[in-house]
């Protein structure tokens, strides 16, 4: 495989990220430990799917973005565009990027095992990705010895949370005044949970004081954290070490069933995720179309074709009390499902927008009745 020079320079930085992130989870001293290694596992993960991402297609920007792709935007081409992620391993990437964005706005603190975990399931998706993507053996650009090893690695992941809890109810006992250590420890199981549902974003002082409420009120810790409940360790695929591992999105018998809250839930969740709507919804309608490599109008005559407005999880409109419109924006599965769109050989874009003119005369037609 002959490989774009930058698409190169991205995997080569990506190893790179991975060796030191290894190193600092290695190295003795506990000082900045839990932030550095998930910053720059993170990291690591980014700049090994932009490699992918730019060796498929050429670039890491969206037509009419700046920037190049955050790493939210990788996770969302390689799983849906390329194919090149599976969801459960999509479900773990979002939840380090959720540990890193916290881990660089406030504080996380995790166990050795919840660490090692993120770790070598990590490690686990890299491996197979640079295997699949660029035919390289990770053995041969990381040695063994630096790979994180566990001398009593966990096998349970709901053991697991369950000991974590039990720490942070210790932490929120009375008199201990220890709130904010419980916090930074519940951020990364928030995270991990928030993943496994869907969520890319990293959760809000709100949600953990709402979490802390409902494990001061004695609450099973599959209702405050019922994506967690649903996720398992599993063995990697046949070629790796002893301590590799997976996680899995499975039934355990002890899930609670996870779906969006309804307008008015909110308050009633034990530990709600909530997002601002204007940053989940930021797509202006009228650039929708450049966004796409379309023009504005094209843009309209897809979100009306494609009945985006219909769809609560790709549209969004805030209203004053006599209906007028305040704020109206599309998500980033607006743009996936307009993508899809294009990319389907029956979809005629001429056709659409004749249609959608059409539609706008006659409308326009019974108002001057």
């Amino acid at each position: 495989m002959r490989l774009r020079r930058q698409a190169t320079m991205f995997k080569d930085t990506a190893v790179e990220s991975l060796t030191l992130s290894i190193e600092l989870f290695n190295r003795p001293s506990a000082l900045a430990r839990d932030h550095a290694v998930v910053m720059m596992l993170a990291h690591s993960f980014e700049m090994l799917l932009k490699a992918s991402i730019y060796q498929h297609r050429g670039s890491v920007r969206d037509k009419g973005d700046q920037l190049s792709h955050s790493l939210a935007r990788c996770l969302e081409i390689s799983l849906a565009d390329l194919g090149t992620i599976t969801s459960e391993e999509k479900a773990l990437l979002t939840a380090i990027k959720q540990d890193r964005d916290a881990a660089t706005h406030d504080t996380i603190m995790m166990s050795d095992d919840l660490l090692w975990l993120h770790m070598r399931a990590g490690i686990t998706v890299f491996r197979r990705l640079l295997q699949d993507e660029f035919d390289v053996d990770l053995a041969n650009v990381l040695p063994n010895r630096v790979i994180p090893v566990s001398a009593a690695p966990p096998a349970d992941l709901h053991e697991l949370v369950e000991q974590e809890l039990e720490t942070v109810r210790s932490l929120l006992a009375k008199g201990k005044r220890r709130t904010a250590e419980a916090a930074a420890r519940l951020r990364p199981l928030l995270s991990l949970d928030g993943s496994a549902t869907g969520r890319s974003d990293r959760p809000t002082d709100a949600e953990v004081q709402r979490a802390e409420r409902a494990l001061r009120g004695n609450a099973p810790w599959q209702a405050i954290l019922p994506g967690l409940a649903t996720l398992q360790i599993g063995t990697a695929a046949p070629g790796g070490d002893a301590q590799e591992v997976v996680l899995k999105i499975g039934k355990d018998k002890g899930a609670i069933p996870v779906r969006r809250a309804a307008s008015g839930e909110e308050a009633e969740a034990l530990a709600h995720r909530g997002v601002s709507p204007f940053e989940e919804y930021s797509v202006k309608l009228s650039s929708f179309g450049e966004k796409l490599g379309l023009s504005r109008h094209e843009g309209y005559a897809l979100i009306e074709t494609l009945a985006l407005k219909g769809d609560d999880r790709a549209y969004f409109v805030k209203r004053t009390a006599n209906g007028g419109v305040i704020y109206q924006g599309l998500s980033a599965r607006a743009l996936e499902l307009g993508r899809k769109a294009l990319q389907d050989p029956s979809m005629d874009l001429q056709t659409i927008v004749q249609q959608y003119q059409q539609a706008r005369s006659r409308k326009k037609g019974s108002r001057k009745r």
